[in-house]
């Protein structure tokens, strides 16, 4: 008895963790949300299957198990709708191992378990401690399931060692998974995080040297594989060493956060955007043309130059920016070489005056 209990945790532990996985492996957000609430309601049914499956058969028609996890967990980590999905079909589910007694005990059980969990959840709606309101439910539904155990059990030798086994494991599988969902989305969620802060600026919110070097490298591939167009800009602010001497590195970071907006909103989508360094940036156009890139280059030029900096309630600065072209194949035909001459050429606006855009 103990061992098929403890089989039921083995199988919670282990497809909890592989689901997790894989759904986050796929984050991306549908643009259906009810086709995620049918996938994971759908997956917490499966498991409440499975653990069926490896449920003690205590009488030829009572079986006991852990079926009640896959809703808890639902609920605790995903949603109510996924729940009562996975509620639904566990009770459907349960009539494959047989119509009688116990299997329609099981349809109230488990109404009432999804109940009992809809009200622990709104009364525990403002802790932050997931963890407690787990345990809450985990007693709730050993409480439940042992009011069901005895109603469909007539035996007392049975009824008695089955409640302690039962209490027993249930208490460590259920604690064990809500631990363990818990911790893998605690790890992803810093992981996600320390991926996405490697890869963005965290001053501007723009991409950084190391998203660049990735994006650059599968752009040239793709204009060199389907014979597109390629353009890439560098860009630098004018004299901003000045800036920041005379007001201040506050002021200074004001500046390129509102250049890098006024650079996004001026490619929406079109390109990307990145900071590499200090003050100096750079945009990659995939399939721009020349004159696109020179259009979109005095767009931005000219917006910044027109933009007024209000660093307080009495000064506003004016600010000027240079900018290097190089094109691909019309300024150079060899893609390696670039972004070397989108350096040179940004270096050629400086010397030639500022506030101007070179090739």
């Amino acid at each position: 008895m103990f061992e098929d209990l403890f089989v039921n945790i083995c199988i919670v532990t282990t497809l909890v963790f592989v689901y997790m996985k894989i759904r986050w492996g796929n984050r991306e957000k549908s643009s259906y949300p009810w086709i995620s609430h049918l996938i994971d309601g759908f997956c917490g049914g499966i498991l409440g299957l499975f653990l069926m499956q490896f449920s003690i058969r205590v009488t030829s028609e009572t079986l006991a198990d852990m079926r009640y996890i896959p809703i808890l967990l639902m609920l605790l980590f995903v949603g109510k709708v996924p729940a009562v999905i996975s509620a639904v079909l566990i009770i459907i589910s349960r009539f494959l191992f047989g119509v009688n007694k116990s299997s329609y005990a099981a349809i109230l059980m488990i109404t009432t378990l999804l109940a009992g969990y809809l009200i622990i959840e709104k009364i525990f709606r403002n802790e932050d401690n997931i963890l407690l309101k787990g345990m809450y439910m985990v007693i709730y539904s050993n409480v439940i399931v042992t009011i069901f155990l005895n109603y469909v059990l007539s035996d007392i030798s049975i009824l008695i060692p089955l409640t302690v086994i039962y209490w027993t494991v249930s208490s460590i599988g259920g604690f064990t998974s809500i631990f363990l969902v818990n911790y893998l989305r605690r790890s992803e969620y810093l992981f996600r995080k320390y991926e996405n802060e490697s890869t963005v600026d965290f001053l501007t919110g723009l991409r950084n040297v190391r998203n660049f070097d990735s994006i650059w490298k599968y752009s040239k591939e793709l204009a060199e594989k389907k014979n597109k167009f390629l353009s890439l800009l560098m860009l630098d602010i004018d004299h901003f060493k000045r800036i920041n001497d005379t007001y201040g590195h506050g002021n200074g970071d004001f500046v390129l956060m509102e250049v890098s907006r006024i650079m996004e909103e001026a490619i929406t989508k079109k390109g990307s955007v990145f900071r590499k360094g200090g003050e100096e940036f750079a945009i990659i156009l995939p399939t721009y043309s020349k004159s696109q890139a020179i259009e979109i280059a005095e767009r931005i030029r000219s917006r910044v130059k027109r933009h007024q900096f209000k660093i307080d309630g009495n000064t506003k600065l004016l600010v000027t920016i240079s900018i290097g072209i190089t094109s691909f194949p019309e300024t150079t035909g060899l893609i390696e070489n670039m972004v070397e001459a989108a350096d040179n050429a940004l270096y050629r606006a400086k010397e030639n005056g500022r506030n101007q855009i070179s090739l």
